[in-house]
Formats: structure tokens, sequence, C-alpha cells
């Protein structure tokens, strides 16, 4: 199985040889390649082995051909991405991909928590993004094969041997602070006005008048996993601007302050979990540019640095991966 950074002709040999490929890279490179097995999404942030990358000249390579028995390869909108569940195979894990601030990110996001048999097969993945100078410029794309979208999901179900599963992970270094109680009463992304306990704020005023740092991500425990709500301030709108839904009935909390060193608390988190089969991995923007991640290796994890992870739910400011053992 390879996981590196290749150029276009040497991923174009890879696609013509009828590999199963998992690909990410800047969309001027991924135009480029031929029809084939291949999803792809938009993305120049890497973790490699010489440690936090950007690029525009590479394209990151997860080949899973030699550990699938069966595959397809779908391509959803928001009408009918609930299929992705249906889909599935029996014994096997889904792989997707979906572009950054779409209807169907929307739709995932937001209502994938619900829907019926969701965590019988792992379904793992990330949310395509652009080089974070042209956010709001380019749109982040995805791909079936050559041909590309703005607003579809780009999907590989995958079929593994009987005596093989799939497992996802997350890893996450930050845990809910001791401060504020914060509700929600409706879900979705858009949502500043919230409650402050029991008080109704605008979120953007209540984090700027107490002076959070706008690295540290809103957290919420469910089911006994921390996950997070990462945001960008918008200081003209005074909006803070989430990169994960949120939801109602669920107690929020700024997260602790991390004044840590990532590489070693990484390390340290990823040592206690079984990591030897991992084909594939994904961590967020947020983490590489909060921590400094450029140029640090990180534990030897490689994979691409997303606008959001996914690990059954969408998530932010983590690390998700998935093992087949």
């Amino acid at each position: 199985m390879s996981t590196h950074l290749h150029t276009v002709e040497e991923v174009s040999k890879l696609i013509k040889e009828g590999r199963k490929l998992l690909l990410s890279g800047d969309e001027s490179l991924l135009t480029q390649l031929p029809d084939g097995n291949w999803v792809g999404g938009t993305i120049p942030y890497f973790m490699t082995t010489g440690g936090g990358l950007f690029t525009q000249d590479r394209i990151y390579v997860n080949d899973i051909s030699d550990i699938v028995t069966d595959f397809s390869i779908v391509s959803y909108y928001e009408n009918d991405i609930s299929q992705i569940v249906t889909d599935s195979f029996d014994n096997g894990f889904t792989f997707i991909i979906l572009p950054a601030l779409t209807k169907v990110w929307s739709k995932y996001a937001l209502e994938s928590p619900e829907w019926r048999n969701l965590y019988v097969n792992p379904i793992i993945g990330w949310v395509s993004g652009v080089k974070y100078e042209d956010f709001g410029k380019l749109q982040p794309k995805t791909y079936i094969g050559n041909k590309s979208s703005a607003n579809k999901a780009a999907v590989l179900h995958a079929r593994l041997p009987y005596n093989k599963v799939a497992r996802a992970e997350i890893i996450n270094v930050y845990e809910q602070g001791n401060g504020d109680n914060i509700f929600f009463e409706k879900r979705g992304f858009g949502n500043n006005e919230c409650l402050i306990n029991g008080e109704k704020r605008n979120l953007y005023d209540y984090l700027y008048e107490n002076k959070i740092d706008e690295t540290l991500p809103l957290v919420a425990n469910y089911g006994g996993a921390s996950l997070n709500v990462g945001s960008i301030w918008n200081k003209e709108t005074k909006r803070a601007d989430l990169f994960a839904p949120v939801f109602p009935e669920t107690v929020y909390r700024v997260a602790k302050h991390r004044d840590i060193d990532y590489a070693a608390e990484f390390k340290e988190k990823l040592s206690g979990k079984d990591a030897s089969n991992m084909v594939f991995s994904a961590t967020c923007l947020f983490n590489y540019v909060n921590f400094g991640l450029e140029g640090k290796n990180i534990a030897n994890v490689t994979g691409p640095v997303t606008f959001g992870e996914i690990a059954y739910h969408v998530v932010n400011q983590t690390f998700v991966y998935l093992v087949v053992e």
C-alpha cells in the first residue's frame, strides 16, 4: 500500500495500471489526471514524514488496491447523500470527501448523526479546501475519476476480506474547559445566537468581550468523545463562523488553553492505540496553523491537512484515521 506524495506522471501511471486510489492535491494537478478508479479532493497542505508541507506540485496518494476485495465509486448530491449508508458493503468501510461550505457538506454534517445504521461500517474522510489565502475566492472541489465537482460528495465504498475489519479513530488534544455553559437552540453552522448560562447572547460578542483565544474551539461531549467546533472570527460582520455544526440540548464550553508541544502530546496519545495498520489519516488546517506544524514530523503520520475531518461525523481540529486489521 502506497501513501506518498507523487508527481502527476507517477499518479497517472498508477491510475492506468488500474490501481484503486484516494487522492488529494491542488486542483491544477488533479485536473491533469486520467479517468480511472480514484476519488480525490483539492487541498495543498499535507503531513509527511518530513513534517507539515505546503505544495502545489505533488499529489498525495493512498493506494488501497491490495486491501479491498471489491469497491464502488459514487457521487452524491445533498438530496441523496443519506444513501451513503445503504450503499455500503456488508463488511468494509466508506471513504468520503465533501466540498467545504456546500449544501451536501451541510446536509451530511447536520443530518448524518440521525441516520439509521450509520455506525455499521466506518465512514472516514475529509472536507476539501484550497490555499488559505484563496479561501472565499476559489471553490473547493471533489473528483470522481477525472470529473470534478464543486457541489457533490465523492465516495468510495470498499469491501474487505471476511477476516478483516475496519476501525475509525479520532485523536483530539483539546478538552472542555471549566468556563461558561454554552447552548444553542437550533442546530446548524450559522448560529451566533446562543445561551450563555441561560442568558441570550451573540457568540462572537461573548468570545470577543471575554478575550477568548480565537484558536480555541468549542468542545462538546458526545457519548464520551470530545468533539470540537472550530470557528473563524469575522470582525467586520461580528460573527464567529463555525466549521462544524452545533446541536441543541448539548453543552459546549470553550476548550482549555493548550500551551503544548503538539508533536509530543500527539505521539503520546497515538502510542496508546494500535495504529500499525493505518490505511488513511487526515488532520485539520486549524491544527497545522495553530501549532505551527509546517516542517514538524508528527509521529511519522502522513496525509492531507484539511478543512474538516470525517469520522462518521464532520469534526474539526482533530486527527482522524482508519485502521484495517
